[in-house]
């Protein structure tokens, strides 16, 4: 093992790889007995391929499933029988079509093309009947409508329910007789306030008599699932945690499962169903924290838990077919697996297909959780992954980055990624912080950025900085932040208001609110309403709490990263900092992309990105890296 300088250390995983990453999975679902999931593939240009648990592609070249619903995505094919035939429903990527595809034959267009200057896009299939039964949207200009449809065999489309402007979570009573589903309007986000919502189907299959079962504008609940034909169970945030609770026909809500622990996620993606039951009325679901989540089984009658064992750490994405589960996970060492478990054997698991590290893994770092005070009594959690490289070691203390992850409203976890691995690798301590407003821990943690996004985020990040050096893990002097989008929005604040920062990296991060909330797509156009506050009313409040109104106060060395097309952070944000460095004569690079948007798709700018963020840390640190 040789001794170098942290930073330095020759790392088997290249800037290139990062370009490379492999094939990403997606959704699962069973059919018929058989394990059935997508999988998104950079080889085929990204295309989206439907595969059985036998390992056959469903979908031939160049068709992918693909919805842009929410402009996020989401559940974009079902495998079925429709008019006694098995094939695959899907929202073709291109065109953004529902089309069948039958054995043998090719794609066949069930929905007409979009009139021009409109787009209609689908998600969350199933069949009831002869019928198509769905969700649409619709996008024509800067309006954009959403209702529940069916679609008969010729395309033609009955409108089922128009009445709330978000849909999700669709799900049929064993009979067929009634239709459960969750909603919500703006300014409510789906993990702010949702409804469950019940409707019967009347014998010409219209739906009445629409009613809430559970949900408000203060409660967040998803994922409902047919305990019977009267009674559905749910997951609600009621109690604080999303936990599983069941609803009668009388009206009656029961808490069935009672644990300060997460079992949802905030629902960026549309058909994240994260509940589901077995033939024998015990239901499976996954619950923890992003330290350490599991799934398991729960009995309804007394919500005991069963925890199925696995070396992996985090999950999402289950299926079912008789006493199997399935789940996509990932680990320390395991990037993502879909793996099989069994409710009548809780300590046996396979894997059925995995994705292989790039390198050995012993390059590749354990995360473990922690957490530090913050101000105001609360508490920050992050994850630290120290630098990891069996054929290097140090006597000095290695230079630390901390990672601010986007959304805001999500999370960071210890699962296997590449990107954090190519520092690690090279001997810097990377510390991924779930700032307040995270998910994964609780809706008080999850609220408590409400009004206070860019002050609270900011403080908890600096309070694990204080911690780090207070625990002798960090050296003062050598403390890096990189972050992109909401990222970037807190390294920019970290970066103007305060002074700990040897550095920073900086992707395409938000620095000006006032212009982010006048001009974003539907989904997230009032988001920002529980974030900061409502605008234009508040727009005082948005001016205070961009960094771009404080970029005068920037001292640190910023390496800036921007594509010329971005529509939510337009090049002139960036550039403002930039112009900030040179007035102040601050060391500074700045790349602006051709062709690339908010989040980067193209190889050579990734590669770019890797390769100058990190021999620009070096230039600031005083080391040369080793690329």
């Amino acid at each position: 093992m040789t001794l170098a300088q942290p930073g330095t250390w020759h790392s088997p995983i290249t800037p290139e790889m990062l370009t490379e990453s492999g094939v990403t999975f997606g959704y699962t679902q069973t059919f018929a007995g058989e394990l059935y999931w997508d999988e998104s593939r950079p080889s085929e240009n990204g295309r989206n391929v439907v595969v059985s648990g036998s390992g056959k592609d469903m979908l031939p070249p160049p068709w992918s499933a693909s919805t842009r619903v929410h402009e996020m995505g989401g559940l974009s094919w079902l495998v079925c029988a429709w008019q006694e035939v098995t094939g695959v429903l899907f929202a073709e990527k291109t065109d953004q079509r529902i089309y069948w595809l039958a054995p043998g034959a090719d794609p066949v267009a069930i929905t007409a093309e979009s009139p021009a200057g409109t787009l209609a896009r689908y998600c969350d299939f199933l069949i009831r009947g002869s019928e198509i039964w769905c969700i649409r949207e619709v996008t024509s200009g800067h309006e954009t409508s959403r209702d529940l449809i069916a679609i008969n065999p010729t395309g033609e489309i009955r409108i089922l329910d128009a009445n709330s402007h978000f849909y999700a979570h669709l799900a049929l009573s064993p009979d067929q007789n009634a239709l459960a589903w969750i909603s919500w309007e703006h300014p409510q986000m789906p993990w702010d306030g949702t409804e469950l919502r019940v409707s019967r189907i009347s014998s010409q299959g219209d739906l009445e008599a629409s009613n809430v079962r559970a949900g408000s504008t203060s409660e967040a609940v998803n994922s409902p699932v047919w305990a019977n034909n009267e009674s559905l169970f749910y997951i609600s945030d009621k109690s604080g945690f999303w936990n599983i609770w069941e609803t009668s026909s009388l009206g009656k809500n029961r808490q069935v499962v009672v644990e300060s622990a997460e079992w949802s996620k905030p629902m960026w993606q549309v058909g994240m169903n994260l509940l589901h039951i077995l033939p024998n009325g015990q239901l499976v679901g996954i619950h923890g924290s992003p330290a350490l989540e599991k799934v398991a089984v729960v009995d309804p009658t007394t919500g005991a838990i069963t925890d199925f064992v696995s070396e992996l750490s985090n999950f999402n994405h289950i299926a079912i077919a008789g006493s199997q589960i399935f789940a996509i996970g990932g680990g320390a060492k395991v990037p993502a697996a879909i793996v099989e478990f069994s409710a009548t054997s809780p300590a046996n698991s396979a894997t059925i297909k995995e994705i292989a590290l790039p390198v050995n893994a012993s390059y590749f770092p354990a995360a473990r959780g922690v957490s530090f005070p913050s101000k105001d009594g609360r508490t920050v959690h992050a994850f630290i992954s120290e630098g990891t490289n069996p054929d290097f070691e140090s006597t000095d203390k290695p230079p630390v980055i901390i990672t601010a992850h986007g959304g805001p409203t999500g999370n960071t976890t210890g699962v296997a990624a590449i990107k954090r691995a190519f520092f690690t690798s090279r001997g810097f301590t990377v510390v991924d912080v779930d700032y307040g407003g995270s998910t994964g821990y609780g809706r008080a943690y999850r609220e408590v950025l409400k009004g206070k996004w860019g002050i609270v985020d900011t403080e908890d990040i600096l309070a694990v900085v204080a911690g780090l050096i207070d625990a002798g893990i960090a050296d003062p002097n050598q403390i890096l932040i990189r972050g992109g989008s909401a990222g970037g929005f807190a390294v920019l604040n970290g970066l103007v208001h305060s002074k700990v920062f040897a550095a920073g990296a900086n992707y395409y991060g938000v620095a000006e609110l006032t212009m982010l909330a006048q001009d974003t797509h539907d989904f997230e156009s009032r988001y920002l309403d529980s974030l900061v506050g409502a605008y234009p009313q508040e727009r005082d409040l948005y001016i205070e709490r961009s960094p771009l109104t404080f970029a005068d106060n920037l001292t640190s060395p910023l390496i800036i990263f921007q594509g010329s097309d971005d529509p939510i952070v337009p090049p002139s944000q960036s550039q403002a900092f930039r112009d900030a460095c040179i007035r102040n004569g601050i060391k500074h690079k700045y790349f602006e992309f051709p062709g690339e948007s908010h989040g980067f798709r193209k190889s050579e700018t990734i590669k770019t990105c890797a390769i100058e963020e990190l021999k620009f840390f070096g230039e600031v640190l005083g080391f040369i890296p080793e690329l």
